[in-house]
């Protein structure tokens, strides 16, 4: 299993890193958002006991590569118009074909909205502003990073449980090793970047470091609730994993716990820097 997440990790980061440093890197960041969607509601639609309509599939698929291509484009009007008939055209689908289950599949739509496509737009709407590359990098690092630090923090020094009725497996240890490691390797970035480009991420000054230390922080704790609440669904629903899709993986939702978090927590900061 530990081989098999490796592989995949490894086979998925050609394309991370284009979606970073690529002049394109915005449409593409939309083209991958895309491709997570489509698999990710399907399996949250799964984790819920929604049963799987074709012509809802297509309906929200197809609105959600809609809403992508004018989350670059910035066109705010059009994304609430998008938004609207993404819910109102999907319980539209729904009351046609059965009143039997339709509370929790309307539901079910809601959240397709706010815990899927929202938080995968805000990951394309911050890689298509200035200094966007940067943003995608450190959301992806603090994502990945605390994951890493946390598994094997966890493995070497974990005693304490986090979430005992959630997630047995993990450990307060384990939790604080990947908010360290991931603020670590943010920093090593920035310092390679001092050193080579008189830069770091997207801040300036002599307080850089602290600035990303604290972001780091709050970020890597808002993923780890993510992870946790993703968790809670799938105990809920009685499954180890929510999909089969991402080998040692399990599913996009499982891979995607944590960044679904962290994409509007940071969306969050950047609007609030920019308002300041």
């Amino acid at each position: 299993m530990h081989a098999r997440r490796l592989i995949t990790g490894f086979l998925s980061l050609p394309l991370l890193l284009s979606c970073v440093i690529w002049e394109h890197g915005d449409w593409l960041s939309a083209f991958v958002a895309a491709l997570a969607f489509f698999f990710a509601r399907a399996e949250m639609y799964s984790l819920m006991g929604v049963k799987q309509r074709r012509s809802l599939l297509w309906w929200q698929n197809a609105l959600a590569l809609l809403f992508f291509a004018f989350t670059i484009l910035h066109r705010i009007n059009i994304l609430f118009a998008i938004a609207f008939l993404f819910y109102w055209g999907s319980c539209l689908i729904t009351m046609r074909h059965s009143i039997s289950g339709s509370r929790h599949e309307i539901a079910a739509h809601g959240l397709a909205l706010v815990y899927i496509l929202f938080p995968l737009a805000s990951f394309v709407y911050l890689r298509s502003i200035d200094q966007g590359h940067w943003y995608l990098y450190f959301m992806l690092s603090v994502s990945c990073y605390t994951d890493i630090g946390a598994y094997y923090g966890g493995r070497r020094f974990g005693k304490h449980k986090l979430a005992p009725v959630i997630s047995p497996n993990k450990t307060w240890e384990g939790s604080f090793c990947g908010t360290g490691f991931a603020i670590l390797v943010i920093f090593a970035t920035v310092w390679c970047q001092s050193f080579f480009h008189d830069a770091s991420l997207w801040l300036n000054g002599a307080h850089t470091y602290g600035i990303l230390a604290m972001v780091t922080i709050v970020m890597s704790a808002i993923g780890q609730v993510g992870d946790l609440c993703e968790s809670a669904m799938k105990r809920d629903a009685g499954v180890k994993d929510s999909g089969s899709d991402l080998t040692g993986h399990g599913g996009f939702l499982d891979i995607m716990d944590a960044m679904l978090w962290i994409g509007p927590a940071m969306f969050v900061y950047v609007m609030l820097v920019s308002w300041t």
